[in-house]
């Protein structure tokens, strides 16, 4: 994108540099001129920058005139050029702003300005600072138990409030690159580009989804087509909180799920089951609903907390022993 690296503005925005790169677009970080605050803008691939959209692929001729007339596509827009692939990567941008507007929760980004501009639409959202998941996983190794309850149930409160909404939204894409770790510890998700509505008994040709964390489902593994509901995410989550706890990705070779006590031997039977029921193949295996993983993981806290304590006495136990003998 040579076009973009020269450009200096978009609309009233600085653009400032790239922070990162997604299968939909590139985000740029930019200054708000009137503002005087730093913004993040994402910026929507052109659709002739990529030879074929993914969720194109394979799509029969019939299916693709189905797709444009759906799209509000007419023989005008088409004899000028109109494709399945620009009019879903169209669909897709507005449809993402669509849900952040809204959606009001801490853990998410506010969206600030939608664009079009030499063709292409730039999507203006919160600036959010901290590094992802994926970074912080990789540079420190796995985390304390106690921090995997901590952010467990900021992940849990973000997945509930999406997936009570009406209709829900199901993120589909659930991964550490789109979880930010902020300074405060806090985290926040971000990139809502897979994100959608959830479409009852609705099911799809193709879908964006990532190896290792995406359902099996979402590949149409399970007979029963392609689709995800909110068993899906939890999938993504169960083997989200695996790499935190174990600090091996799911989505690099050899791509084998190891017993997570082969990683972390300390890490409590009750935190090991929850996880192994988020990540069954069989999505009817799974919890059914974010609250009662919530339910468990509080429960599981408690233990725990129980547990630590006691390795606590033990150990100042021993060390008053040892003193003794010396």
């Amino acid at each position: 994108m040579k076009d973009m690296e020269k450009r200096k503005t978009v609309g009233k925005y600085r653009m400032i540099g790239l922070i990162g790169k997604g299968a939909e677009g590139d985000v740029y970080l930019a200054q708000d001129a009137d503002l005087h605050r730093k913004v993040a803008i994402k910026r929507v691939y052109k659709w002739q920058d990529k030879q074929r959209d993914e969720e194109d692929d394979g799509v029969e001729d019939a299916v693709k005139e189905e797709m444009i007339r759906e799209a509000g596509c007419g023989k005008e827009e088409k004899e000028a050029g109109c494709s399945t692939e620009k009019i879903g990567r169209n669909r897709r941008i507005l449809q993402e702003a669509d849900i952040l507007r809204q959606l009001k929760h801490p853990m998410l980004p506010v969206i600030y300005d939608l664009l079009w501009e030499d063709d292409i639409w730039y999507m203006v959202m919160e600036y959010i600072q901290g590094v992802t998941l994926q970074e912080y996983i990789e540079k420190n190794g796995c985390v304390a138990e106690q921090r995997v309850y901590a952010w467990a149930e900021q992940l849990l409160d973000v997945m509930c409030y999406l997936h009570t909404r009406k209709p829900p939204v199901i993120y589909r894409d659930l991964k550490p690159q789109n979880v930010m770790v902020c300074s405060d510890d806090k985290l926040r998700l971000i990139d809502f580009g897979a994100a959608h509505w959830r479409n009852f008994g609705a099911r799809a040709m193709r879908m964006a989804a990532t190896p290792g964390y995406g359902a099996p489902e979402q590949f149409g593994r399970v007979g029963k087509g392609i689709y995800a509901d909110e068993r899906s995410d939890i999938y993504a989550l169960g083997m989200l909180l695996y790499f935190v706890v174990t600090g091996t990705d799911p989505a690099r070779p050899p791509y084998t799920l190891l017993e997570i006590k082969d990683h972390q031997y300390f890490v409590g039977d009750w935190l090991e089951q929850i996880i192994r029921r988020c990540i069954r193949e069989d999505p009817a295996e799974r919890y059914q609903m974010v609250q009662e993983i919530r339910k468990d993981m509080y429960k599981c806290g408690e233990h725990s907390s129980k547990r630590l304590k006691r390795s606590f006495i033990r150990a100042v136990e021993k060390r008053v022993w040892l003193t003794r003998l010396e």
